[in-house]
């Protein structure tokens, strides 16, 4: 099919169906993925369909901001048309090609989705003036991990040679980042605050979610019993290989995925 997934504990090859069997007892699945890749966004789509035929699914996405919340939920509820619903939630550009499939399906199947993340103006206020000048907005996270550690240690070097030139606002710019992590894990923390357990899909980009740093600790922060299961994806021409060692830290299973061109 031009892509293989593997899980990381044994690094053996497995389909979709047996993916979803074993993630379907978790609490929370995150979707980690490449923005522009079509051809993970459809195993996102498919493995999402399988564990909503499996168990009662809460799908969540870092692709719509709080604010947008109403307009969504109208549009599932079938209460404005398709238009309106793109005019008020600010889709993100690939919506159409990546997003909209998600959309659908959960329309059809009745399924509550979550717009998790930040609204946008709000993280690149932090970005510029640290993460206290949003304090108390209810469209970002009320507590903001922003300290040091591991992910603190990835993101400045996936920063690169910037980051020496950045001096304090290498630190604002990682508030940035975190705000975002940290509304994402309120999001779905709130999903688990009554008696309901239902799974929980997230979708965003990996790093967000490799390594179980980003948005998985944050959550863990706020729900430490919920039990997470973590898939990411990796492009590139070599999908016949095994994964590194590397690789096989990030998440439970990898999507070798064709690079998009």
């Amino acid at each position: 099919p031009g892509w293989r997934a593997l899980a990381t504990e044994d690094g053996g090859e497995v389909d979709l169906a047996a993916m979803a069997d074993a993630l379907a007892g978790r609490d929370v699945v995150f979707l980690g993925e490449e923005h522009d890749n079509g051809i993970g966004h459809g195993l996102q789509l498919e493995l999402t369909k399988l564990l909503a035929a499996r168990r009662e699914v809460v799908v969540s996405l870092e692709m719509f901001e709080r604010d947008g919340q109403e307009a969504l939920n109208l549009y599932l509820w079938g209460t404005i048309d398709e238009t309106e619903f793109l005019e008020r939630s600010r889709p993100w550009k690939n919506y159409a090609e990546h997003y909209r499939g998600v959309i659908e399906f959960a329309k059809a199947e009745g399924l509550h989705v979550v717009a998790a993340n930040c609204y946008r103006p709000l993280a690149s206020r932090v970005s510029k003036e640290g993460r206290w000048s949003v304090h108390g907005e209810p469209w970002a996270a009320q507590q903001v991990n922003a300290g040091p550690g591991a992910y603190r240690d990835k993101f400045v070097a996936a920063m690169g040679d910037h980051a020496a030139d950045m001096g304090s606002q290498l630190d604002q710019f990682f508030e940035s980042q975190c705000i975002k992590d940290d509304t994402m894990a309120e999001s779905i923390a709130r999903v688990f605050a009554g008696e309901q357990r239902p799974l929980v899909v997230h979708w965003n980009g990996r790093f967000h979610s490799d390594e179980g740093l980003g948005t998985v600790e944050r959550l863990l922060a706020r729900v430490p019993d919920l039990s997470i299961g973590i898939v990411t994806m990796i492009s590139g021409d070599n999908r016949r290989r095994e994964l590194t060692d590397a690789e096989r830290g990030l998440a439970d299973y990898v999507w070798l995925v064709p690079a998009t061109r």
